[in-house]
C-alpha cells in the first residue's frame, strides 16, 4: 500500500501528452547565485547587476521539522575585469528579510580560468552556487535563501564542483567552534543524447536511452584548539551518495524526417551518513535511498518521488527526511523515514511569467500518515 501515491503519479506521468523531458529545476535562485561563465557567453559586460525576490513557506507539522517562512530580497552588484587566464570579480550582496534584519555580504573572487580539456574554473573567495546542485535529503533548498554566499576556494566546470567554504573561524577564546565544509559533485554522462545523421538510415527506430553518473560528498569539521566552547559537540562526519540518472527517448525517422518520442526521465539515489566516533549523537552511520520519476510539458515540471531512509542525518538536509530534529535535538528520535513526494514546478523560460519559478511539493509521511507541504517562489532580474 504504501506504494499507491507513488504508482499514481507514475501513471499521471506517463499518459500526459505533449512530453518533453528535460533536466531543470526551480532555478531563480542558481541563476541569481552562480557566477561562473565561459569566453563569449555574456563576458563582455563589465559590471552586472542581478535581483532576487523570494518566498518560501513550509506547511509542516512534522517532529523531523517545523514550517517556517521565508521572504525577501536579495541583490547584487558587482565589476569583473575582462575575460582572461586571470580574472577579478568585486562588488558587494544584500539580504533583506521583510520584516526582519538586512544583511550585507562582500563578493570578491581571485579567478584562474582553465581553457584546457577541464575547460573549468579556479575561484578563490565567493563560491559559485552555494547549494551545489545537491539533493534535499542532503541540502535544505532553504540554506541559501538564508546564506546566499559562501567562502573558500572552489574548482567548477560543467560536470565537476569540488570546494571548501570556511563557514566559521575562530579567535582567542571564541565562545564557538571553527567549522568548514568540502564537498564534491562529480557528474560523468555514459551516453550521447543525438546520433549523427549517417548512422540513421531511412526508415528507423532506434532507442536512445540518455544515462548520467553523479557522485557527490560532503565532509563537515567542526573543531578548534583556541576557543572557549565546552559543550563537547566538536569532530567529524561525512556524507556520501551516488546518482544514476536515466532519460529515455524513441527517435522515429520516416522519409528523412525526424522525431522524438521522450519518455519520463527516473533517477536513484543512494547515500550515506557517517559518524564514525558518534560525536553529535547516538548515531554512526545511516543511509537513504530516493526513486524519482519525472518529465517536463512546455513550462511545467511533474515528479513523483520515494524516499527510504534509516538512521539518515545530514548537518545541511531537509528536516523532514531525517531521524533527529537538526533544529531542536530534544525531539523524539525517528529510526526510519518513509516519504512519498509529488511535485510541480513552472519553469518560467517563456510568456508572460518568464523569469518567475514556482514550485509546490507534497510530502506523505507513512508511518505517521500525514500530509505536509511547501511553496516556493522565484523572481529573478540580471541587468
Amino acid at each position: 500500500m504504501i506504494f499507491i501515491r507513488f504508482i499514481i503519479g507514475l501513471f499521471l506521468l506517463v499518459f500526459i501528452n505533449e512530453l518533453k523531458a528535460q533536466q531543470t529545476a526551480l532555478k531563480g535562485l542558481s541563476r541569481m547565485q552562480r557566477y561562473n561563465y565561459v569566453d563569449g557567453d555574456d563576458t563582455l559586460k563589465s559590471y552586472e547587476i542581478r535581483a532576487l525576490g523570494y518566498f518560501r513557506n513550509t506547511e509542516f507539522f512534522h517532529p523531523m521539522e517545523k514550517g517556517r517562512t521565508l521572504f525577501g530580497l536579495q541583490a547584487m552588484s558587482y565589476w569583473k575585469s575582462d575575460f582572461k587566464e586571470q580574472q577579478l570579480e568585486i562588488g558587494i550582496g544584500f539580504n533583506q528579510f521583510f520584516g526582519g534584519a538586512a544583511r550585507i555580504y562582500p563578493h570578491i573572487a581571485l579567478i584562474r580560468n582553465i581553457k584546457n580539456s577541464f575547460g573549468g574554473q579556479f575561484r578563490f573567495g565567493s563560491l559559485s552556487n552555494p547549494g551545489h546542485f545537491l539533493p534535499e535529503p542532503f541540502y535544505n533548498p532553504a540554506n541559501p535563501y538564508e546564506t546566499p554566499f559562501e567562502y573558500g576556494v572552489q574548482f567548477v566546470s560543467e560536470s565537476t564542483d569540488l570546494w571548501i567554504n570556511w563557514d566559521q573561524s575562530i579567535d582567542f577564546s571564541s565562545p564557538f567552534k571553527e567549522s568548514f565544509v568540502a564537498g564534491i559533485n562529480k557528474s560523468i554522462k555514459l551516453s550521447k543524447k543525438r546520433l549523427s545523421r549517417k548512422s540513421i538510415k531511412k526508415n528507423d527506430h532506434l532507442f536512445q536511452p540518455g544515462i548520467e553518473i553523479r557522485f557527490f560528498s560532503l565532509y563537515r569539521h567542526v573543531g578548534g584548539q583556541i576557543d572557549s566552547d565546552e559543550t563537547g559537540y566538536q569532530g567529524n562526519r561525512i556524507q556520501s551518495g551516488f546518482q544514476l540518472t536515466i532519460k529515455p527517448q524513441f527517435l522515429i525517422r520516416r522519409d528523412f524526417k525526424r522525431s522524438y518520442i521522450y519518455l519520463p526521465k527516473y533517477e536513484y539515489f543512494l547515500m550515506r551518513y557517517d559518524d564514525p566516533l558518534s560525536k553529535f549523537s547516538s548515531i554512526s552511520y545511516g543511509f537513504g535511498h530516493l526513486h524519482q520519476i519525472s518529465l517536463n510539458w512546455k513550462d511545467l515540471e511533474f515528479s513523483t518521488k520515494l524516499w527510504r531512509g534509516r538512521d539518515w542525518l545530514s548537518p545541511f538536509g531537509q528536516g523532514i527526511y531525517q531521524s533527529f530534529n537538526p533544529n531542536d535535538l530534544s525531539a523524539t528520535y525517528k529510526e526510519g523515514s518513509s516519504l512519498n513526494i509529488i511535485s510541480i514546478k513552472w519553469l518560467g523560460k517563456t510568456g508572460g511569467l518568464k523569469n518567475f519559478y514556482l514550485g509546490y511539493d507534497m510530502f506523505f509521511d507513512n508511518d505517521l500518515r500525514d500530509w505536509n507541504s511547501a511553496f516556493t517562489l522565484n523572481f529573478f532580474i540580471r541587468i
